[in-house]
C-alpha cells in the first residue's frame, strides 16, 4: 500500500524545486546561450557562402574546392572534386611529403672530395661526389677546400673529376623544352652549388653600371651594355655555344633604384660545378690541372673531406616556404635513388609518389605527374586526390606536423608573406601557393591545437588573371578560418 509523503518531506521537495526554478534553470539558459551556434548550422552557412563565392566569381576557367576535417572522415565542402587540374607549385605538397615519409626527417645529404694523398699532392684526380644536396653553397665548398688544404694538399696534377653518377642526366618533363635562362629553371644534379645558378648584379658606380657574376668560374662570363636611364628595363641573354656560358645584360636602370640582381641558370651543371671548384682551389693556393672530366669515382679511392647538409625536414621547409623548384626536383630524384638504387631518376621518384597515392585511395585517372615542382603545367591532379594525400600524412602524426610546419605563414615568410594579414586566417593558416600563367592554386591547412582542417582550391584556364584567382582563394580561406574559430563565415 502506497504511503503519502509526510509534510516535512514535501517541504524539502518544494524547496529544491524553488532552487531549480530560481537558480539552476536560468543558469542553464545562460549557458546554452553562450555556446556557439550548432556546428551543422555553421557548416550549412559556410557551404552557402562558398557556393555563392564560386558561382559569382568572374575569373575564367575551371574551379575546384575541397575542405575537410583532418583525422575524421568528414567533408565540409566539395566542388568539382574529381576533375584533374593543373596544381602548379601546390604539387610540392605532394612530392615533398612523400620524400619525407620515405627518407625520414633527419636524413642528411653528403658532398665529398675524394683522392689519394702523397706528400703535398694527390696521386689521383680529385673527385667531387654528391648525392643531390640542393642546398650546397659556395661557402660550404670553400670550407671543404680549406679542409683539404689543411691536410697538406697543394697540388692536384691529375685535375678534378665531377662524379655525377648518382642521378641520371635526363631532364624532368617540361625542362627539355624550356629555353629560358631564369635561375628557377636550373636542372637537378648530384653535385650542386648555389642552386646551379649564377647571381648577376648590376649596380651604378660613379655614374657607370658595373656588373658582377658569382660564383666566379672559367666556364661563364658576364658583360653589360646597361646604361643609366629614366626607367628600369633590363634583359639578360645567354649564349650557350661552346664550353663557356656567355651572359649579357642590356637595357637601363635608374638612379632611384641603382641595383638590380638576377639569377641565370647554368646550362651544363657538371661543367658549372667543375669550374667553381677549380676557382676555389686556385683562390686557396692549390695548383690544379684544369681539364674538364666527369665520371664515377673508383671504389678504392678514399674520402678526404665531406660536408653534410641540414636535415631533410629543414630542406623540405625551404622548398615549400619559398617554392624552390630546384630543391623539389633534386629531392624527387634523390627519392628515386633511395628507393630503387642509383641512378636516381625523376620517373623513379614519381613511381614512389604514385604508389603513395594508391595507398591513399586515389584513383589513377585523377592524377598525371610529370615532375616534382609543378613547373610547366604538365602535371594534373584532382582536388580530392591532393586532399587525400594530405590526409594520408595524418596517419603519421610526425609527418603531418612537419608538413604543416613546412608551409608558408601569412605575414611571416615565404609566398604568403603579404596575404591574409589582418584577417581571421592570419594566425591559423599554413598553405602552399601555386602560380603559372594559366593556373593558380592554394592548398594547405587551418590548424590550431589538436584541430585541423585541410583544404585545396584549384583554378586553371584563368587566362593570366592571377589577381582574380587569388581574390577568390582569399575569400574562401578567410571564411573557412572564421568557421574554424566558431565565427560567422
Amino acid at each position: 500500500m502506497h504511503t503519502p509523503p509526510s509534510g516535512k518531506i514535501m517541504r524539502k521537495v518544494m524547496d529544491r524545486l524553488r532552487i531549480v526554478k530560481t537558480w539552476i534553470f536560468p543558469a542553464t539558459i545562460l549557458l546554452l546561450l553562450s555556446v556557439p551556434r550548432p556546428v551543422r548550422a555553421q557548416e550549412a552557412e559556410l557551404k552557402k557562402k562558398w557556393d555563392r563565392l564560386i558561382k559569382n566569381d568572374r575569373t575564367a576557367g575551371r574551379k575546384a574546392a575541397y575542405a575537410r576535417w583532418s583525422g575524421v572522415n568528414k567533408r565540409i565542402y566539395g566542388h568539382n572534386l574529381d576533375q584533374p587540374m593543373v596544381p602548379a607549385s601546390c604539387l610540392k605538397i605532394l612530392s615533398t611529403g612523400v620524400v619525407l615519409r620515405h627518407m625520414g626527417a633527419s636524413y642528411k645529404f653528403t658532398s665529398s672530395l675524394l683522392g689519394e694523398i702523397k706528400g703535398d699532392a694527390l696521386t689521383t684526380p680529385l673527385y667531387w661526389r654528391g648525392n643531390g644536396d640542393p642546398s650546397m653553397t659556395l661557402d660550404n665548398l670553400t670550407a671543404l677546400v680549406r679542409q683539404l688544404k689543411a691536410k697538406g694538399v697543394r697540388k692536384i696534377p691529375k685535375g678534378v673529376v665531377i662524379d655525377d653518377t648518382y642521378f641520371d642526366r635526363q631532364k624532368p618533363a617540361g625542362f627539355q623544352f624550356s629555353r629560358g635562362n631564369e635561375g628557377f629553371l636550373a636542372l637537378p644534379t648530384p653535385t650542386t652549388v648555389e642552386g646551379n645558378a649564377i647571381t648577376v648584379t648590376l649596380e651604378i658606380k660613379d655614374a657607370e653600371v658595373a656588373i658582377t657574376c658569382l660564383p666566379a668560374s672559367p666556364y661563364h662570363t658576364c658583360s653589360s651594355e646597361v646604361t643609366v636611364g629614366t626607367k628600369e628595363d633590363v634583359r639578360f641573354t645567354t649564349d650557350t655555344r661552346g664550353d663557356v656560358l656567355q651572359i649579357k645584360a642590356k637595357g637601363t636602370i635608374t638612379a632611384a633604384d641603382p641595383k638590380v640582381v638576377n639569377r641565370v641558370r647554368s646550362f651544363d651543371s657538371s661543367r658549372y660545378a667543375h669550374g667553381i671548384l677549380l676557382q676555389v682551389l686556385k683562390e686557396n693556393g692549390i695548383t690544379v690541372d684544369e681539364t674538364f672530366a666527369r665520371g664515377a669515382t673508383p671504389a678504392k679511392v678514399p674520402v678526404i673531406v665531406s660536408h653534410s647538409s641540414d636535415t631533410l625536414a629543414a630542406l623540405v621547409r625551404a622548398t615549400n616556404r619559398h617554392s624552390n623548384n630546384f630543391y623539389a626536383e633534386n629531392l624527387l630524384k634523390a627519392l628515386g635513388a633511395q628507393i630503387t638504387g642509383q641512378p636516381g631518376t625523376t620517373q623513379k621518384g614519381l613511381d614512389a609518389v604514385y604508389a603513395f597515392l594508391t595507398r591513399a585511395g586515389v584513383k589513377r585517372n585523377q592524377v598525371v605527374l610529370a615532375n616534382g615542382s609543378g613547373l610547366f603545367g604538365n602535371s594534373k591532379i584532382s582536388a580530392r586526390a591532393l586532399a587525400s594525400a594530405m590526409e594520408q600524412y595524418a596517419t603519421l602524426p610526425w609527418l603531418q606536423a612537419l608538413m604543416i610546419d613546412s608551409l608558408p605563414r601569412p605575414g611571416r615568410d615565404g609566398t604568403l608573406y603579404k596575404r591574409f594579414t589582418g584577417t581571421a586566417a592570419e594566425d591559423v593558416v599554413y598553405a602552399k601557393t601555386g602560380t603559372l600563367g594559366d593556373a593558380s592554386c592554394l592548398a594547405g591547412y587551418i590548424s590550431k591545437g589538436n584541430r585541423t582542417i585541410l583544404f585545396a582550391i584549384m583554378q586553371d584556364g584563368i587566362g593570366g588573371d592571377l589577381k582574380g584567382a587569388r581574390t577568390l582563394q582569399d575569400e574562401l580561406v578567410v571564411s573557412l578560418a572564421k568557421f574554424f574559430k566558431g565565427q560567422k563565415p
